[in-house]
């Protein structure tokens, strides 16, 4: 017992340097953006256009448009508004602005395969939490996976357009939240048709895009396609506005704190090298 008083300061001060590299290890954060008005939308464009083969297509959110489909979807659950409030677009601009004010980390110079990207020691197509941009195009091959795992904050930069794969998929697991994942391309976006209807998501996440977004045949949204003063084109799709909890919009969403244990070792050490500093002062 005397020989840990003895070494108390140095332990204690050992644990301080221990559990703040911890803390300062951690992943870094990113920031979310607070969609504001454009939030309950499941679609916002200038042109919304529904594919005549597309009766299927339902909508479960508020959808806005100037000019609408000459052949409606089958279902809104929300409101339909003609044509969308200024707000919402000066609201979309906002949260993309954002986005792209925020340190990324760059897959590449060129077109990027999402489904084929390593990240630290995950298997390819496997993305945690972070924002990640591309000097050219983000795809999805052909019929693979990419899979977000881990709470968090997503953001994918492509700095061309973003381009799906038929019957490929984005899915989430380890607590990622659809509500959380932000695409942001330069170019427009086109998700890949499905070979048959189905209840499963085939891609997830708010698309933000005033060069339009597409979505092909069968091929379901878990997100929003925001392409103010674009074009959204459905065709036998659901789309579905995110109902799971949000990160706080508009600031840091994964704050490193120390556990409750490591915090009990850290006071007991420290209250261990007072006691021993007084002790020896009394002698």
């Amino acid at each position: 017992m005397n020989r840990i008083l003895r070494n108390a300061p140095a332990l204690a001060a050992r644990a301080a340097v221990i559990l703040s590299c911890s803390v300062s290890t951690a992943a870094l954060a990113q920031v979310a953006p607070n969609l504001g008005t454009a939030a309950p939308f499941g679609v916002v464009s200038s042109t919304f256009t529904n594919s005549n083969t597309g009766l299927q297509t339902a909508i479960a959110g508020n959808v806005c448009f100037t000019t609408g489909p000459v052949t409606p979807p089958i279902s809104i659950t929300g409101t339909t508004t003609t044509p969308c409030a200024p707000q919402v677009g000066l609201d979309q601009n906002a949260a993309l602005a954002v986005l792209i004010g925020q340190p990324c980390t760059s897959l590449g110079a060129g077109a990027v395969a999402l489904n084929a990207v390593v990240v630290g020691a995950n298997p390819p197509g496997t993305i945690p939490p972070g924002c990640y941009s591309s000097g050219g195009a983000m795809n999805i091959t052909v019929s693979t996976t990419v899979t977000l795992t881990g709470g968090g904050v997503y953001i994918f930069r492509p700095g061309g357009a973003l381009n799906t794969g038929a019957d490929s998929r984005v899915i989430m697991a380890g607590g990622a939240c659809a509500s959380d994942v932000y695409w942001a391309p330069v170019g427009a976006a086109t998700l890949g048709a499905n070979a048959a209807a189905s209840a499963t998501p085939t891609f997830q996440g708010n698309i933000l895009s005033a060069a339009g977004v597409t979505i092909g045949h069968f091929a379901n949204l878990t997100g929003r396609a925001l392409a103010f003063g674009g074009t959204v084109t459905t065709d036998a799709n659901t789309i579905t506005v995110p109902t799971c909890t949000t990160l706080v919009p508009g600031g840091i969403n994964v704050v490193p704190t120390l556990s409750q244990w490591a915090m009990l070792l850290l006071t007991l050490l420290m209250a261990i090298a007072a006691f021993t500093v007084l002790r020896n002062r009394a002698r």
